[in-house]
This record gives C-alpha cells, sequence and structure tokens, in this order.
C-alpha cells in the first residue's frame, strides 16, 4: 500500500476518508495511498507502487499539474485545482485537489485529498445548456418578432413569403429558407426562398418530386409542424442527405401557414443546429405560421374588398362525379351552395340547399363520394332541405387557395356551375388552372364587374323593405323592454301583455323580424 511509514491513528483518519488520499514526495512519486485510490481508479498496490501521481492524470494535464507542484509553496492557502483521474477502464472522473506540505518521518511531503466533482460538473453542464437555451429562445423570440414586424405592412402573398425569408434567413441560427404553396397536382412548388448554394429553389423542387414522406407535404396534409434532427444521419433519400452536407445543414421544420383551420402554404425553415426545432422553438413557429396564414388571408380579402372592379369568372362542370353535382341528377330542382367555413386542417365544412330529395338518398350519396367526410340534415329552408357538409377536398377550398373569392356554386341535372371573383388588377389564370384540374372545369365566361360601394343607407333600406309594421313593433318592444338583455329583465309574456296580443302572436312576429334582419345582413355582405 505504501513506501512511508506513518502511524495507525493517522493511517486510519485518512482511510476513514471517502475521497481520495494521496502522498507524495516532492517529485510526484506515490509514497502512501488509502483504499479509495485502488477502488475508484482500479489499479491494485503492486501497480501504484510502480506508479507517480502524475500518472493516474492524462497527458494534456500532467505539465499543469507538474508546474502546481513545483510552485507550491507559492500558491495561497486553502487553494484547489481540477484534474481528471484515470481509471484502469479509460474513463476520466474529475476531481478537485487540495493538498498541503507536511513533516512525515522526517521527509517533506504533499499530502493531497482529491474529491470527486462529477456531479457539479453535471450540473454546472446542466446551468450551461439552460442559459445558452435560454438565450437561443431569446434570439428565436427576437427572430419570429422581427419577421413579424416586417409583415405589418406587406401588400401582398408575395411580399409577405419574401419578407419572411429574408428575415429569417438574416439571422445567424438558420441557413436556409423557402415557402411552398400546394398545387393542383397536390405536389409542392417553392414559391420563394434564401438558402446556401447556387440554384438553391430549385434544387429543393427536384428534392420534392422524389418519392419520400416530404415532411413539408405532411405538414400541409396534418395542419401540424414537422421537424427533422440530425439530417444527414436520418433515413432520407441519399439525395437529401447529401444536399444537406453540402449545405452544412443539421435540421430543418416546415411548418404549414395556417389561417382558420385553412392551410395556406408551408414555411420551411433549415439551421446548422443538430438539435434544432425542439418542442418550444417548435410553439413559437408554430405561432408564425398562424400570424403569416393570417396575414395572407388578409392581404387576399383586403384585395378583393377594396378593389373598384372584379374580374368574374364562370366555370362550367359536365362531370356529375362531383357531390353536389350527384345529388342534383335525383333532385327535383336546383342543388346550391350556400356557404362554406374552414373545419380543420384541410376540411371545410359546407351548408348546402338541396330541392326535393329526402335526406336519406343525400347522406347515402355522401357516403359514396371520396371527398366527403360527413352529411348531415339541419333543417329546411321553405321546400329546400338544408344540409352540412364536411369535405376533406372541394372546388371552394381549391379556389380560396388560388386566392379567389367563390360567388355562387349551383348543379343541375348532374351539370354544375359556378362564379368566383378575383380582384380587377390579379391574374385569373392561377384560378382557371386550379378549376380545370377539379373535375376538368371549362371557363365559359369572364369579364369584369364594377364593385359597388355598400352604405350603411342601403343596408338600412334592405331592412326595412323585409320587415312588416307589426314585425318592427314586436322588434323594437323586444329591445326596448329588455327581452333581449342577460339575465332577461321581461318574459316573452311581460312584452305581449305590453303589445296587448298573445304570446305566440308576439313570438312569430319576432322571430319573422329576426329571420329579416338575418336575411338583410347576409344580402348586404353579398352584394
Amino acid at each position: 500500500m505504501s513506501e512511508l511509514d506513518i502511524d495507525a491513528s493517522t493511517a486510519k483518519l485518512l482511510e476513514s476518508l471517502p475521497d481520495l488520499v494521496y502522498i507524495l514526495d516532492l517529485d510526484g512519486g506515490l509514497l502512501w495511498w488509502n483504499d479509495q485510490v485502488r477502488e475508484v481508479t482500479g489499479y491494485d498496490d503492486e501497480e501504484l507502487s510502480e506508479m507517480d501521481g502524475f500518472d493516474l492524470l492524462p497527458s494534456e494535464q500532467r505539465v499543469d499539474a507538474r508546474e502546481a507542484l513545483a510552485d507550491f509553496e507559492s500558491l495561497p492557502p486553502g487553494y484547489t485545482m481540477e484534474f481528471d483521474v484515470l481509471t484502469t477502464d479509460g474513463r476520466r472522473i474529475p476531481h478537485e485537489f487540495n493538498s498541503t506540505v507536511l513533516e512525515v518521518s522526517d521527509e517533506t511531503v504533499l499530502v493531497s485529498i482529491a474529491r470527486d466533482i462529477s456531479l457539479r460538473h453535471d450540473r454546472e453542464a446542466a446551468l450551461r445548456r439552460q442559459r445558452d437555451e435560454l438565450d437561443t429562445m431569446n434570439r428565436i423570440s427576437e427572430t419570429v418578432h422581427g419577421v413579424i414586424r416586417g409583415i405589418v405592412d406587406a401588400a401582398s402573398r408575395e411580399e409577405i413569403e419574401s419578407t419572411v425569408c429574408e428575415r429569417l434567413a438574416a439571422s445567424e441560427l438558420y441557413r436556409a429558407v423557402w415557402v411552398g404553396r400546394n398545387t393542383p397536382e397536390e405536389t409542392i412548388t417553392p414559391e420563394t426562398g434564401i438558402g446556401v448554394g447556387e440554384d438553391f429553389l430549385g434544387v429543393m423542387d427536384e428534392l420534392n418530386d422524389l418519392e419520400w414522406t416530404r415532411p413539408a407535404q405532411k405538414a400541409l396534409d396534418t395542419g401540424e409542424p414537422q421537424a427533422a434532427q440530425q439530417i444527414p444521419e436520418l433515413s432520407f433519400p441519399d439525395p437529401v442527405r447529401e444536399a444537406a452536407v453540402e449545405r452544412g445543414i443539421e435540421s430543418g421544420v416546415a411548418v404549414p401557414l395556417v389561417h382558420r383551420g385553412n392551410v395556406l402554404g408551408v414555411l420551411v425553415v433549415y439551421s446548422s443546429r443538430s438539435e434544432a426545432f425542439n418542442d418550444r422553438e417548435q410553439a413559437a413557429f408554430r405561432r408564425l405560421g398562424e400570424i403569416v396564414g393570417f396575414a395572407i388571408n388578409a392581404v387576399q380579402t383586403e384585395r378583393l374588398l377594396l378593389s373598384d372592379s372584379a374580374t368574374r369568372l364562370t366555370f362550367r362542370i359536365e362531370s356529375p362525379e362531383a357531390f353536389l353535382a350527384s345529388v342534383s341528377t335525383l333532385a327535383d330542382g336546383p342543388c346550391r351552395h350556400e356557404w362554406s367555413t374552414p373545419a380543420g386542417a384541410d376540411r371545410y365544412r359546407h351548408y348546402i340547399t338541396v330541392s326535393g330529395l329526402p335526406p336519406e338518398r343525400v347522406e347515402a350519396i355522401a357516403e359514396e363520394t371520396p371527398t366527403v367526410d360527413s352529411a348531415e340534415y339541419v333543417g329546411s329552408n321553405g321546400d329546400d332541405g338544408v344540409f352540412e357538409v364536411v369535405t376533406t377536398d372541394s372546388l371552394i377550398r381549391r379556389l380560396l387557395e388560388a386566392g379567389a373569392s367563390p360567388v355562387s356554386l349551383e348543379a343541375r341535372d348532374g351539370e354544375t356551375t359556378f362564379v368566383a371573383e378575383v380582384p380587377g388588377d390579379a391574374a385569373p389564370r392561377p384560378i382557371v388552372e386550379a378549376a380545370k384540374e377539379f373535375y376538368d372545369a371549362e371557363l365559359v365566361s369572364k369579364h369584369e364587374v364594377e364593385r359597388p360601394v355598400r352604405t350603411v343607407e342601403a343596408f338600412h333600406h334592405g331592412v326595412d323593405d323585409r320587415l312588416t309594421d307589426k314585425q318592427e313593433a314586436a322588434l323594437r318592444h323586444a329591445f326596448f323592454g329588455g327581452y333581449f338583455s342577460w339575465p332577461r329583465d321581461a318574459t316573452a309574456e311581460d312584452i305581449a301583455d305590453t303589445m296587448d296580443i298573445s304570446s305566440p302572436t308576439f313570438h312569430y312576429h319576432l322571430r319573422h323580424a329576426q329571420q329579416a334582419l338575418v336575411e338583410a345582413y347576409l344580402q348586404h355582405l353579398e352584394d
């Protein structure tokens, strides 16, 4: 165990310590060690007796250790140093060394106590990672907010997409960015982007044409961000991994650009950080995708609403394969699309009216139509039945994604006619191509229309034309009498007594007045 004769009580004391204890001569030779040295390093007493203290340290740390030993007398009391202790199996265990010079058996020796600080290192490393992650998230947040500020004043979808790419690519956090849109063939086409190397968008387009599970396509299909880390090591096609290596790309995320459940496109961002796009970073980009989607919808809507003129396109579909056309082959009269709203990722909820066809027949046709998720009878509107239909794909969706505003859609005897509008200064070609790809729609007319100014006075006249005197009286008594307050200040019976009519009569007039108001409002929106 040792080449130094120390008394039993001192040896017992040193053996009781949980730390490594060495006694070395002033040249670094091992004179004594406790059992902990053997247990931690894996060396036996015979091996240790042939070693000096520096042999237990990594080679790159021995110079510092020798210099510290040579200058030990000049070091302040309590001075500590950190070195790694080598084990027989090649592990490096960080220790903190505290040493002092003593006279033992008439010999000047160095007594060194080394404490394992692995846990402290782990805690410090964890704190550093947390600080680094916090710093990175702050930079990500600043970058994302910079993008948002940049798109506030954008006047077109193209300007929004370009601004997003420019702002993200300018950050040292990201290597390349592109924005893509779905084509009528359901493939992704990069519209704009900034990347590493020549013809970046061309390379991205080629990679999208490969047969593989593309994160960008999956983001469009699911409406959820899709992240990939350590791309060169993933089971992606060789051209994909090679392109990543050539451009220093380690990770990427595909973010759907969403507005009210409608996926308008996809933002794809690449980084040289191998562990980029964790859950928190994805959450920031998810929010960015929603804001960009909102901005795209806003500029398209504003462009259409504020345009003094519009191009009105009328199409005809002769194929009876579409759901409304299929229903119309059995109906007694025209089947009309009334209204649509997003219903989640790539789904739309439509309200249609069907003339003279039992609900069960309509629902049976819906079950046989691949693009229809569900169809439910809502009620009647005069002689027509009203149905709520949820679709995974539809002509309405294609028109909206192409930047058009649907005006009307009607099917009769298996033939469908629909009308859409685009701003007068917009090119109608994308809408025509989108319609043609969907059931081979044929453009039958195109003409410019003036968009009249919708005034409050016009709305008031529309309401006045619909309300009878009794309906207006019921509405006014109900409003001023507190019938619409919450909680109500008066019941229907109270209002009926005030008007000196029966409660059923009051309900009759009020219900028809409310219907007239809603009809006038909706008609005002369509005009």
